[in-house]
């Protein structure tokens, strides 16, 4: 069956009223704005991806690098105080030995009547040289004990290094210097006998201070 030219014509007025409809029910969708498409352009995001890696990656080096910096830094302090450690443990054995060996060399003179009045007066002048620079160098080193090493034990025994030193100065400053027979003397020895005592017993207090040194500044103890 046919449509005659009324009917078409009355079908396409409905379909264009429909039409009319749907624009005023429905409205077209928002045109996307200029940036919406910028950003959506696979270029874009491309570029955009590769800055913020490159941004994050800068990032992360930055970090790592003074991380790194801190941490040598860190390692450099800790070297610091522990070659001032090395040093003082290094001073002190040197000092308190030099002494005591001075004094050693006095105190022999009094075995035999074998030395030579030269040897006597030598040695004696060796002990009074090395007894100046102890007095300094003791009070050095007990200044930089106190602040290098945190064990307290350490700075005690170091005073009574140097207390014992004081009291073994003052008995072979007292000892006689020249009579043979006054020299031999069995009071006399028996000062001689007190004073290696003393010698001794600072050299227990050196080891036992140079122990409580080497166990904080991580040194492996002499064999």
């Amino acid at each position: 069956m046919f449509l005659s030219d009324a009917e078409r014509e009355k079908i396409r007025d409905a379909e264009i009223f429909k039409d009319e409809i749907r624009k005023v029910l429905l409205p077209p969708p928002p045109a996307e704005s200029t940036w919406s498409k910028f950003f959506a352009h696979q270029a874009t995001l491309l570029v955009l991806g590769f800055m913020l890696t490159t941004l994050v990656g800068s990032w992360f080096t930055y970090f790592w690098k003074q991380r790194d910096w801190k941490n040598q830094q860190s390692y450099l302090t800790q070297q610091r105080a522990l070659d001032k450690k090395y040093a003082l443990i290094d001073s002190t054995f040197k000092e308190v030995s030099l002494t005591l060996a001075a004094g050693e060399d006095v105190l022999a003179t009094y075995y035999t009547e074998n030395w030579a009045s030269g040897e006597i007066d030598e040695h004696r002048a060796n002990w009074l040289k090395t007894s100046r620079n102890w007095r300094v160098a003791s009070k050095v080193l007990a200044q930089n004990l106190a602040v290098n090493f945190r064990d307290p034990q350490i700075r005690e025994l170091f005073k009574d290094i140097v207390a014992h030193r004081k009291d073994l100065g003052n008995i072979i400053w007292n000892l006689p210097r020249s009579d043979p027979k006054v020299r031999s003397d069995e009071c006399v020895l028996e000062k001689v006998r007190e004073a290696n005592s003393r010698s001794n017993h600072i050299l227990d207090l050196l080891h036992d201070c140079g122990t409580r040194m080497r166990a904080e500044a991580k040194v492996p103890p002499v064999e």
